[in-house]
């Protein structure tokens, strides 16, 4: 098998782009007022409120900005991903088994896909996810199934579960 790579689809890169962006401004915003607070010093209202209402976005701005540029591959050794919580790789010969995972999120649902690893352990792939509306994914379920065959190919011979959900 050749390489499959999974992205954000452009409504998701886009989505994520506006609330950083969203983030961006208002931390603009907050440092813009602390300065004034700092111009007719009042220097504990000024870093108060910087602290509280405009570092928290902006730190929260660099991962969000990085997350349209987050993947996930398959290939014939297993799978790989990068997302905003770091990299991750895994062999197919160490997976027990791959799950759609629907939950609530802030905004509404969002289905993901769950990996089980043989020892236990599970995560959750930063993408293919689909989530309302906004970050729908339109072919989430054909890329489930992907992922699920190329795992069952892959699959040492004595291994006898099947990883559907």
């Amino acid at each position: 098998m050749n390489e499959t790579v999974f992205r954000y689809t452009r409504r998701q890169r886009l989505a994520m782009w506006a609330v950083a962006w969203g983030m961006a401004v208002w931390a603009g915003a907050v440092s813009v007022r602390a300065a004034r607070y700092l111009a007719d010093g009042q220097t504990g209202s000024a870093v108060g409120l910087w602290l509280v209402l405009g570092l928290i976005p902006t730190v929260l701005f660099v991962p969000l900005a990085g997350m349209p540029t987050g993947w996930t591959r398959i290939d014939a050794e297993g799978l790989r991903t990068r997302g905003m919580t770091g990299r991750r790789r895994v062999a197919w010969r160490d997976i027990e088994s791959i799950h759609a995972l629907a939950g609530r999120g802030r905004n509404g649902s969002i289905t993901q896909i769950g990996v089980t690893r043989t020892d236990g352990t599970s995560f959750l792939l930063p993408i293919p996810f689909s989530s309302g509306r906004i970050a729908e994914d339109p072919d989430f379920y054909d890329k489930l199934e992907l992922m699920r065959r190329e795992w069952r190919k892959h699959r040492p011979a004595e291994a006898d579960g099947t990883g559907e959900a």
